[in-house]
């Protein structure tokens, strides 16, 4: 696998943001701690961004393939299963989606947990 370090790296934090299941790219600064700016600044510049990379991979599973070259599957350890919800699993599902709106638990948490029960 070859990775561009000097380059590619504005569809690389894309590929971050939606392997995090961010909708907007002010989600990943807060997850990250960081500005708008910096990231705009690393969008610019278009470096590979290695830092973030490894952390996406150690949070979400995300392959590090399809983070750096879009190749691959995101989650290829994920196996295609046929989900079963039970009335018991779909209310506990919403009981989490509810902390996650009010800040309670964090996307990361939100989604460990979810897999849990799915």
């Amino acid at each position: 696998m070859q990775v561009n370090f000097d380059s590619g790296g504005a569809v690389v934090i894309d590929r971050i943001i939606k392997a995090y299941g961010f909708r907007t790219k002010l989600q990943l600064c807060k997850h990250f701690g960081t500005t708008s700016a910096n990231l705009s600044l690393r969008y610019k510049r278009d470096f590979f961004p290695s830092d973030w990379v490894i952390r996406c991979m150690a949070e979400t599973g995300a392959s590090l393939e399809w983070l750096a070259n879009g190749e691959g599957e995101l989650l290829p350890n994920e196996k295609t299963k046929e989900a079963v919800l039970t009335d018991e699993t779909l209310e506990k599902l919403e009981r989490l989606a509810n902390l996650k709106e009010k800040g309670a638990i964090t996307d990361q948490e939100f989604n460990e947990l979810k897999a849990k029960l799915i």
